[in-house]
């Protein structure tokens, strides 16, 4: 009922807040949304936000973009190549401290899902069982920093363990080259799941090394000239991660429509196993908080990724938030 509640006012806020777009019959804004990767139902909010007409009731004609190797996303919209963009809250720490001016205005999955997942006959089933086990590590993509981290915490002692470099899937583990694999909750345990087997997971966020993961951002230049702009692609944005949260079925229908790769029973897991960590009881979509943004900054300086402590106040703003929520 809380959730129906907190949702139902975003609604009503996003359709009174639409009505003057749709009356005045505006001539829409092209601008560019830049994903931090490829086309899946991670991002299944952004689709709705334009296949359900969100993004042209504020005036908006959204170009929905992949990550690419040859314009990375934060590169793009620091750019002027994509005026938003999805990326982790520490690369928004790490890309400040390199001098980009951008920042953050809404957090979408609030509880990180970097895991680490095994067979269930493993019996590996908290960190402690890594000991003496192989564990596979994905790179670049902050599984590795939260996997230090959680071990730092618990004061595990690495030496003990086997560490390698695995893809972005199950293969390792399936192959048996690995005991623990690592990656996200929503994506690489389905794939063993898939493949016949059952799985242990172990959420990273619950020893308490949550990082938020993918937050919208723009160029502090945006945010200063052009805020009715951030204002209206945020008001778009979080009522069509609410239609994708209310209408599952249907928002993995149209994520097919973008990511054509993939299978309808993924997609269906990744968008149902997404949604535990987007949403939160009596915390309104799209919300940040500065103990959270404080505990990104501190797990990046301490691992010696951050060579300095940010301003966090400066990487982040809610104000649009509150103006939408008021």
């Amino acid at each position: 009922m809380k959730k129906t509640i907190l949702l139902s006012v975003l609604l009503i806020s996003l359709f009174l807040f639409g009505c003057t777009s749709v009356v005045e019959q505006q001539e829409l804004q092209d601008i560019t949304l830049k994903l931090k990767w490829v086309h899946q139902a991670q991002f299944a909010g952004n689709y709705m936000a334009k296949e359900k007409g969100f993004f042209e009731e504020q005036g908006l004609n959204v170009k929905i973009e992949p990550f690419s190797f040859e314009d990375p996303t934060i590169d793009a919209v620091a750019n002027g190549n994509a005026e938003f963009g999805i990326t982790g809250a520490d690369e928004v720490l790490l890309a400040r401290e390199k001098g980009l001016p951008i920042k953050a205005f809404a957090v979408i999955y609030r509880t990180n899902p970097v895991v680490a997942y095994s067979l269930k006959e493993s019996g590996i089933v908290k960190p402690q069982d890594f000991i003496g086990k192989k564990v596979g590590l994905e790179r670049g993509v902050n599984v590795d920093t939260l996997y230090f981290a959680m071990m730092s915490k618990l004061g595990i002692d690495r030496s003990q363990i086997t560490e390698i470099d695995i893809g972005y899937d199950a293969t390792e583990l399936l192959n048996g080259e690995t005991d623990v694999s690592t990656g996200y909750i929503i994506n690489e345990p389905h794939q063993a799941m898939e493949a016949g087997y059952e799985v242990n997971t172990i959420l990273m966020a619950d020893y308490g090394v949550n990082m938020y993961a993918d937050v919208l951002f723009t160029t502090e230049q945006i945010i200063n000239e052009q805020p009715e702009l951030v204002e209206k692609f945020l008001k778009a944005n979080l009522g069509g991660w609410q239609y994708a949260i209310e209408n599952e079925e249907e928002a993995v229908d149209i994520v097919l429509k973008y990511a054509t790769d993939r299978t309808k029973s993924h997609e269906s897991y990744m968008l149902s196993a997404s949604i535990p960590l987007i949403y939160s009881a009596n915390v309104n979509l799209g919300s940040m908080e500065k103990t959270e943004w404080q505990r990104v900054n501190d797990i990046l300086f301490e691992q010696g990724l951050l060579k300095q402590e940010q301003n966090i106040e400066e990487a982040y703003t809610s104000e649009f938030l509150d103006k939408i929520y008021s």
